[in-house]
């Protein structure tokens, strides 16, 4: 019965911080020195309807999240990295990342990279455009060239000049047929 007491000598400005302000029932609770519970019932009481909080632009996860996004090559930052920077666990990185791509913020691809060797070997690349093997080497995985096909295969923009420097791939544009008519020796022919 103490709650209601509070609540009412209050009751004028509780109204209007539930329908005007953002903040949530807990937070109003500990302003006014009651449990969320009690404000939640005494706004369901008075059938107060809250304004929607704009979860993006107030929540300083998800603002981190998105300042990383803008940065140049994000989608090919790994999900632990991430969450290392931000000092997050999984269940907080999977509902605000979930927010943020729910909403259009986020690509669909930014987080999903999951290895860090894989993470190590992209900026290798970006940065100081090393060969592919150079760059498997040195980050230690076999298969990079594979796994970059992988990538380009589900729609990342992964440079094409990645898959042609330094490998045996064939170059973008060139068919096989053009590269046998070029191996062909160039000499006189014999009648």
């Amino acid at each position: 019965m103490k709650n209601i007491g509070q609540l009412k000598r209050v009751e004028n400005r509780l109204i209007k911080d539930l329908k005007e302000s953002t903040l949530s029932f807990a937070d109003l609770g500990n302003r006014y020195g009651v449990s969320k519970q009690a404000i939640s019932h005494f706004a369901h009481k008075k059938g107060i309807t809250r304004t929607k909080r704009e979860h993006t632009k107030e929540c300083p996860i998800c603002r981190s999240i998105i300042r990383i996004a803008k940065k140049s090559h994000s989608d090919f930052i790994s999900s632990r990295t991430i969450k290392k920077q931000l000092s997050i666990g999984k269940s907080k990185w999977n509902y605000h990342i979930w927010i943020l791509r729910k909403k259009g913020i986020l690509s669909a691809k930014f987080g999903r990279l999951r290895s860090q060797k894989m993470e190590e070997a992209y900026q290798l690349y970006f940065k100081k455009r090393l060969p592919v093997r150079a760059i498997g080497k040195r980050v230690g995985l076999k298969n990079l060239q594979s796994a970059i096909r992988q990538h380009r295969a589900y729609g990342w923009d992964v440079p094409a000049s990645l898959l042609e420097y330094g490998d045996k791939e064939p170059k973008e544009g060139h068919s096989k047929d053009e590269q046998k008519e070029k191996k062909k020796p160039v000499g006189r022919e014999i009648k």
